[in-house]
């Protein structure tokens, strides 16, 4: 923290040069002795003032040079004297300053009727300031008043009043001129005196933070959530395709706008719910993006009472026997639906006397509690709610039907959804009452891919494709360009090995014989299964033709070199984090395909990092950044036999780490394919 010493340099010493002039001037008559010691200790009591300057703001500093006169007001001719003036103020409220102004002056005492010489004077006041000091006009006025002990020649003293004012007029942020008129009424003879004051005040104030904008979008750092990448204002500094407001590291949908509440995606109806989701992006609801009217939690799409609240089909049932109201034609009597809502009249007993086994005079033809005596409908009901405790689930309080009894709906785990309604009433969670880990709207419950964004259609996995249409998804085809019935491949001999596995594609034969007939000679018979002209035996992919210069196996395509290149920029994952952004995972599918064309390569995955952070936490970061690509590959069918990762953090840079474009280079994931 510093204070501007501006005004110290360009005013106050030269200021304070004057005022030790002026007591120089004023003891000439005093003897040697008393004139050394007056002048160190002036010098000493301004030394002092100027250095002891007070950090906390505000506190302001006065300097002015002094006119005075102390002839009209004490009936004599008026006499000229000057001074300089030093003073400490400080604000203790919107209204009020507090200070200590210090003088020294040359004055033309009344001693007499031809009195003329000047006599060194000083005083040391306490005075109360009142002025506007929230005000941010230029013009300044001010009142004052106070007490203050004023001293002649250093020998006598008395006390003085001093009052008057005065106005500022600013000239920067922190500095004001001053102009004041003070009157000086004294508590001895002859002695009040007026005084005229020009000058000025200062602010002491904290020096201004410097504002650091590394990537220099105009956000400062301590704002920017990107400070190594330019980016939008409206999104703290980060990149921002669509304009959105929400930064490409957060927006799920980073080329079209969106609001925040739904990640950055369009959101048609303005309902909170992105059009991706929405079961009626056309139409504002709370329900999968649906209106619900009666609020029973069914969309009025499914909802068969779209005007009143129930659960049955969305309509209302009274006596919870499974058949709505407006199709039950016994909406009070639990029943059947094959009877229509209406329970089963039982056979007329053999006796007239109907029978009532536990004596509270419903018949036991009648009574739904026929070991129970009870009031309603033959059961008991604790609470007089009119629902039977047996269907009561709060059978101490009394409730309503829809509550099941209960003066409002039971909300087990707290989320929000009743438990009448709620899919997972005892864990928390927001799709209808569940958790959904990954946000893509299908319950962890039934998603199989709770940690994958990916399609209600598919279960919560990414979206299922079969691009040869041969029944088997790409993840799972072995061959997924090719439409066969092994494992996804041809099979032209219809043996049950597929033809890029058979010796002999066009004989049918048998698997433990690579395809082919059964041979019954002894000797062993050489094949070149992919006519590449590299035996069988000698051939490292005797399934994949490639030259014999490279131990026939096909050689890497340098267009497929330009996409393991590509990819090694575009893998993209959460700052800091080991999660893939969503538009890596096209990236990663294209080595899918790659990898599906060079069916005998490995591949290679390798995480580095930039040398920003602790050496240890960059390492681990680099090694789950290539674990997350190798799981993903997996998932997408890719067998871990042909699969290896590693990280080395920093140990690898391909560019300066100086820079922040090396520093970007370094954080990557490479992809190798090579050849076990």
């Amino acid at each position: 923290m510093s204070y501007s010493r501006q005004f110290v340099g360009a005013f106050f010493y030269p200021v304070l040069v004057i005022g030790i002039a002026f007591v120089w001037q004023g003891i000439k008559h005093c003897n040697m002795r008393k004139q050394y010691l007056l002048l160190v200790w002036a010098f000493m009591l301004f030394a002092h003032l100027a250095v002891a300057q007070n950090q906390a703001f505000p506190n302001a500093i006065h300097a002015k040079i002094n006119f005075n006169d102390y002839g009209i007001v004490n009936g004599n001719d008026f006499r000229l004297g000057e001074g300089f003036e030093f003073a400490y103020f400080r604000n203790v409220s919107p209204f009020l300053n507090v200070g200590i102004p210090f003088k020294l002056g040359l004055a033309k005492l009344p001693l007499g009727e031809t009195a003329t010489s000047s006599t060194v004077t000083l005083s040391l006041d306490a005075v109360v300031l009142f002025e506007n000091t929230q005000s941010e006009s230029k013009l300044l006025p001010y009142g004052f008043a106070g007490a203050g002990y004023f001293l002649e020649k250093f020998e006598s003293g008395h006390l003085q009043i001093p009052f008057g004012g005065g106005i500022k007029y600013r000239v920067s942020e922190y500095a004001f001129l001053n102009g004041q008129v003070e009157y000086r009424k004294a508590l001895v003879d002859n002695r009040d005196n007026i005084q005229l004051g020009l000058g000025f005040v200062y602010l002491l104030h904290k020096a201004p933070p410097k504002v650091v904008d590394a990537d220099g979008d105009g956000v400062p750092d301590a704002k920017d959530k990107c400070p190594n990448i330019a980016g939008a204002s409206t999104a703290m500094g980060c990149p921002d395709m669509d304009k959105d407001g929400v930064a490409d590291t957060e927006d799920q949908c980073p080329t079209s706008p969106g609001p925040a509440e739904t990640k950055g995606c369009p959101d048609s109806d303005n309902d909170g719910v992105a059009d991706s989701e929405d079961q009626c992006p056309d139409a504002a609801g709370k329900v999968n993006g649906c209106p619900d009217t009666d609020g029973d939690g069914i969309p009025d799409k499914d909802d068969k009472c779209p005007l009143e609240m129930g659960r049955f089909n969305g309509c209302p049932d009274k006596d919870f026997d499974g058949v709505a109201d407006n199709e039950d034609e016994c909406p009070d009597q639990a029943g059947t639906p094959e009877n229509k809502g209406c329970p089963e009249k039982p056979a007329a007993p053999a006796t007239t006397a109907a029978a009532d086994t536990d004596g509270d005079g419903v018949p036991d033809s009648e009574d739904l509690c026929p070991s129970t005596a009870g009031k309603l409908k033959g059961c008991p009901d604790s609470d007089n709610d009119g629902i039977a405790d047996m269907e009561d689930e709060c059978p101490d309080q009394a409730g309503k039907a829809e509550f099941k009894g209960c003066p409002k709906a039971k909300d087990s785990d707290n989320d929000g959804t009743p438990d009448a309604e709620d899919m997972c009433p005892g864990t928390y969670g927001l799709l209808k009452g569940c958790p959904d880990g990954d946000g893509d709207g299908v319950a962890d419950k039934d998603d199989e891919c709770p940690t994958v964004f990916g399609a209600t259609s598919n279960r919560g996995c990414p979206e299922v494709k079969d691009r040869d249409g041969d029944g088997f998804e790409d993840k799972k085809d072995e061959c997924p360009d090719e439409a066969g019935s092994v494992n996804g491949c041809p099979d032209r001999d219809n043996d049950g090995v597929a033809d890029k596995n058979d010796r002999c594609p066009d004989q049918a034969g048998i698997s433990s014989n690579g395809g082919c007939p059964e041979v019954k000679k002894q000797e062993p018979v050489v094949f070149d299964s992919d006519g590449d002209g590299v035996t069988d035996d000698k051939d490292r992919c005797p399934g994949t033709p490639g030259p014999k210069s490279n131990n026939g196996c096909p050689e890497v395509r340098k267009e497929t070199k330009e996409q393991l290149a590509y990819a090694t920029k575009a893998v993209q994952f959460e700052t800091a984090k080991a999660i893939l952004k969503n538009e890596s995972y096209a990236v990663l599918d294209e080595i899918v395909t790659i990898m599906r064309q060079y069916p005998d390569y490995t591949l290679s995955i390798s995480g580095h990092t930039d040398d920003i952070g602790n050496d240890e936490r960059n390492l681990e970061l680099s090694q789950q950044r290539a674990k997350a690509c190798y799981d993903y590959l997996i998932f997408r069918g890719i067998k871990t036999e042909r699969l290896r990762h590693a990280g080395f953090g920093e140990n690898r840079p391909i560019a300066e780490n100086t820079t922040a474009s090396g520093r970007e280079l370094n954080r990557r994931v490479e992809f190798e394919l090579i050849l076990d």
